[in-house]
């Protein structure tokens, strides 16, 4: 039988284009905003004269101001798990590396510097930074977003490879602590960012900071897993 005809994709609207930039232009304004003033005191007024838009169009993007602030939640987590899948992708991170200590040891430090370029080297990494610690300590609308689907599976990965690091099976209230608290100490590179510039002595997080500090995660993951 012969195969049937594959049709080439009908080109894409131009105004879906347009529509696009509208909504991203839009996501960026509002996590700058909600970081900044949180739920209650960013406006969608002034979210819309900074993103270029209109009112409406707000809403036809994301039905709401609830709409809109839990679509930084879920862009923020996007982007973690784009990264932590790109690693896993390029066999950086082993998606079970028990029983051997060296690989999650490599493995930890990679999952650590991946998380400080997310919350440092990008552009939006201040706005996501900002939202991130103001919703964890305000506990918002997107409190429970964050919680399940960041920080407590970044935690929970964090903490197993610290015990597979120590040559352990499973991970111990001590392996979470402690995983919680390297983690919780890369976000100062970003809401605390003026004062920890200041006591690097530098003026922005470039590459050479960002390979010193990458070269202290090192460090920091083998005094907790060496003997």
């Amino acid at each position: 039988m012969a195969e049937a005809a594959t049709l080439p994709p009908s080109p894409r609207p131009q105004g879906y284009a347009k529509s696009d930039a509208t909504s991203t232009a839009i996501l960026k304004a509002a996590l700058a905003a909600f970081g900044a003033h949180g739920f209650a005191g960013a406006t969608t007024r002034a979210i819309a004269t900074e993103a270029g838009a209109t009112l409406p169009s707000i809403a036809y993007h994301f039905g709401s101001k609830k709409g809109l602030y839990l679509a930084c939640a879920e862009d923020i987590v996007a982007q973690y798990e784009r990264s932590a899948a790109a690693l896993v992708a390029a066999g950086e991170i082993a998606i079970d590396a028990r029983g051997d200590p060296d690989r999650c040891r490599a493995d930890l430090k990679r999952v650590l510097q991946m998380v400080l370029r997310i919350f440092a080297e990008t552009e939006s990494a201040q706005s996501r930074a900002d939202f991130v610690s103001r919703e964890m300590r305000e506990r918002g609308p997107a409190f429970h977003v964050l919680y399940q689907r960041l920080w407590q599976p970044g935690v929970a990965v964090a903490a197993e490879l610290l015990a597979g690091a120590k040559g352990k099976q499973e991970a111990t209230e001590s392996d979470r602590t402690e995983a919680l608290m390297l983690i919780s100490s890369l976000l100062a590179f970003n809401t605390g960012r003026d004062v920890s510039l200041q006591i690097l002595g530098r003026n922005a997080l470039d590459a050479e900071a960002l390979a010193l500090l990458d070269a202290t995660i090192d460090r920091f993951v083998d005094a907790l897993t060496r003997d």
